[in-house]
């Protein structure tokens, strides 16, 4: 006998509010190569080896209340656009890393090879979608 379970919206919606809408999203620019540095690494190992200096701001920003997208059947908290801007004599990285703020461990890790590196005055812009589904 073949068995189909089907997660309901509500569900999704209330895994969504408890976990992000409302919390603090941070995102941060680290430099690592091949150091060791994975997903399951804390965020304040990650800390360690965050960019600083020529402009450099980690990102923050008060995550939204989402809807359900009937298109792509899942939960989706509206997009945030975590920009950084470069100064002085600009930074590289090569780890972009997103995390609630309070948590121990990060929520996504976004690697760039080959690193990025910006000059003074270019702004890089990731676009970061939390999403529950099923």
């Amino acid at each position: 006998m073949a068995l189909t379970t089907t997660i309901s919206q509500k569900e999704l919606a209330r895994v969504a509010n408890a976990a992000y809408e409302g919390e603090t999203l941070k995102v941060m620019l680290c430099s690592v190569g091949a150091s060791g540095f994975t997903a399951e690494s804390t965020v304040a190992q990650w800390q360690t080896v965050e960019k600083s200096g020529n402009g450099y701001v980690r990102f923050s920003s008060v995550i939204a209340t989402g809807a359900y997208d009937a298109t792509d059947a899942r939960y989706e908290i509206p997009a945030l656009d975590a920009a950084f801007t470069a100064s002085g004599a600009g930074y590289s990285y090569d780890r972009i890393i997103c995390y609630i703020d309070g948590a121990t461990y990060i929520h996504s890790l976004i690697v760039e090879d080959p690193n990025i590196t910006l000059a003074a005055g270019q702004t890089q812009t990731y676009r970061i979608q939390l999403v529950t589904d099923d």
